[in-house]
């Protein structure tokens, strides 16, 4: 038989008043969790716990929000695609003699990844192009240039993600 550790009631005052004391700023608690202990009191010892209401939804939009990976503007990419023979037609354009041949060769040693799939089946994102472009230090007309390239192939934002990272290593 385990010995048995008793406990007071759990709407002991002297207790509630320990608990208290170690939670409160001047003891090393927080103001927070002094706040918080004080609120779990009043619910258990029978207080009510008076929470103020959410406020109804105005109907206006909020101003901060984060927009979708969905908002963002991509290239065309056939729902189709398979993402290893768009990889095998980006190396042979790597191939190629042309300003996009050193971009198009980093994707070299990208394999299809399980839980990188959802950015093999979708379009580079532009913003990730350009990220790309401005990375490998290409002028405006060869970002453009480059933009009309992997729309071309197309590139996967897995690609494009995969090219971002080698050029950044590589600056580091």
């Amino acid at each position: 038989m385990t010995p048995r550790t008793v406990a007071p009631p759990l709407d002991d005052p002297r207790m509630w008043r320990k608990l208290l004391g170690r939670c409160h700023p001047d003891a090393g608690g927080s103001g927070e969790l002094f706040i918080f202990a004080g609120a779990v009191r009043d619910v258990v010892c029978g207080g009510e716990l008076r929470i103020e209401p959410k406020p109804e939804p105005t109907g206006k939009p909020s101003r901060r929000r984060e927009p979708s990976t969905d908002d963002k503007p991509r290239i065309p990419f056939p729902a189709d695609a398979d993402f290893e023979e768009l990889t095998h037609r980006a190396l042979c354009k790597a191939a190629e003699p042309g300003p996009y041949a050193a971009v198009l060769s980093l994707l070299a040693d990208c394999y299809p990844l399980p839980n990188l799939v959802h950015e093999e089946v979708r379009g580079a994102s532009y913003k990730r192009l350009a990220a790309i472009a401005y990375a490998h230090g290409m002028s405006p007309k060869e970002r453009s240039g480059f933009y009309r390239c992997a729309e071309s192939i197309p590139l996967s934002d897995r690609h494009a993600g995969h090219i971002l990272s080698k050029l950044k290593r590589q600056a580091a």
